[in-house]
C-alpha cells in the first residue's frame, strides 16, 4: 500500500506542476520586444487614410456610382512609398506595370496600398465571363515575422483579390475579397508554402481574418488598379495562424517581399506572377536571407496621428 501512495502522490504533484507551469506560461507576458533598427531599412511612419478605408465604401462621396474617383496619393498622403515596376509575363506578352505601393501604421492597423497602372484584366479570363466567374489580379505582402532569415509556421501574410468585369470602372464592374495567408506545409503539394488560411482550417470555419476594412478602385481606360487595406497588428485570437502579435511599446524588424500576380486556371505555381524585390515565387523556399527590412515602431506614438480628421470614421 506504500508504494501506491507514493504513486498517487507523485501523479497529484507531476498534475500540479504542469497546472502551475502553464498558469504561469499564459499570465506572465514575455519582455518587449525591441528591435535593433538596421542601416537601409524601410521605416513605416505613423499614419491613417484619410478619409478612411471604411468611409471609401460608405460614404456617397467616394462610393456613389457616380461619384469621381478617389486618389490614392493624396488619401496615403503621407505614406512611405515604394516605387516598383513590376513586369508579368503572360503567355502572350509581357505587361510592364509601373506601381508605387504605400505602407503606413497606426497603433492598431497596418495600412498597404497599391497603385497599378497599366494591370488591366486578368488576361487568362475569357472577356465574355460572367463578371462573378473572372480569376483575379492580386496584390500580395509576406513577412518573415522573427526576422530570422528563414521562414517557419505559421509566419503572416496578406493577399487582396480583385476580380474586374468586363464593365469595369471606377464604382462598378468589379469584386474583390481578402485573404489571410501562412507558411505552411501544404498537403496537396507535400511541400512547405505559403497557403490560405482558410484551407488550413477546413472544414471548420475561421475563426476570424487579420483585415479591418478594404476598397478598390479601377480605371478601364488605362488599366489602373488600386488596392488599399488595414491589417491589424494584433489579434490574439488567429495567433495560431498569424505570427504578426505586436503589443503597445515594441518596435519590430521584419523581413518582407511583395508580389503582384493574375490568378489562373491551373493553380498558384502556374500563376502569372512579378515579385519584389526579386521575380520569383516566395513559396519555393524557406531562405529570407534576401528580404528587405521593414520597421514598424510602437514606442513613441506621435500626439496627433498624421491623417485623421477629427469625427472621421474609423
Amino acid at each position: 500500500m506504500h508504494w501506491k501512495r507514493i504513486v498517487l502522490f507523485s501523479l497529484l504533484f507531476f498534475i500540479l506542476a504542469v497546472s502551475l507551469f502553464y498558469y504561469v506560461h499564459s499570465n506572465v507576458q514575455r519582455p518587449l520586444r525591441k528591435d535593433t533598427v538596421p542601416a537601409g531599412a524601410y521605416v513605416v511612419p505613423w499614419m491613417k487614410p484619410s478619409p478612411s478605408i471604411r468611409e471609401l465604401n460608405t460614404n456617397p462621396a467616394y462610393a456613389a456610382v457616380d461619384a469621381p474617383p478617389w486618389s490614392i496619393d493624396m488619401i496615403m498622403a503621407t505614406a512611405l512609398r515604394l516605387n516598383i515596376t513590376f513586369r508579368i509575363t503572360t503567355r502572350n506578352e509581357t505587361r510592364v506595370i509601373p506601381s508605387t505601393v504605400y505602407l503606413g501604421h497606426d497603433a492598431e492597423f497596418l495600412y498597404v496600398g497599391g497603385k497599378f497602372q497599366g494591370m488591366y484584366r486578368n488576361p487568362a479570363s475569357n472577356p465574355d465571363d460572367d463578371p462573378t466567374l473572372t480569376l483575379p489580379n492580386c496584390f500580395c505582402i509576406y513577412f518573415d515575422v522573427d526576422n530570422d532569415e528563414k521562414l517557419s509556421f505559421p509566419e503572416s501574410g496578406s493577399a487582396l483579390a480583385v476580380c474586374l468585369g468586363k464593365d469595369a470602372g471606377w464604382h462598378v464592374g468589379k469584386s474583390w475579397k481578402y485573404e489571410d495567408t501562412l507558411w505552411r506545409k501544404n498537403p496537396s503539394l507535400k511541400r512547405y508554402g505559403w497557403d490560405f488560411v482558410a484551407d488550413y482550417y477546413q472544414p471548420n470555419p475561421q475563426p476570424a481574418l487579420s483585415v479591418g476594412d478594404d476598397a478598390v478602385e479601377y480605371d478601364n481606360s488605362t488599366g489602373t488598379l488600386i488596392m488599399l487595406f488595414s491589417k491589424y497588428l494584433s489579434r490574439p485570437e488567429i495567433s495560431e495562424t498569424d505570427r504578426l502579435q505586436m503589443r503597445t511599446g515594441e518596435c519590430w524588424v521584419m523581413g518582407f517581399i511583395l508580389e503582384l500576380h493574375y490568378a489562373t486556371w491551373y493553380g498558384v505555381l502556374q500563376d502569372f506572377v512579378d515579385g519584389w524585390p526579386r521575380n520569383t515565387y516566395p513559396w519555393l523556399s524557406d531562405d529570407s536571407s534576401w528580404w528587405p527590412k521593414l520597421v514598424i515602431d510602437l514606442t513613441n506614438p506621435p500626439p496627433t496621428i498624421p491623417g485623421q480628421a477629427p469625427g472621421q470614421l474609423e
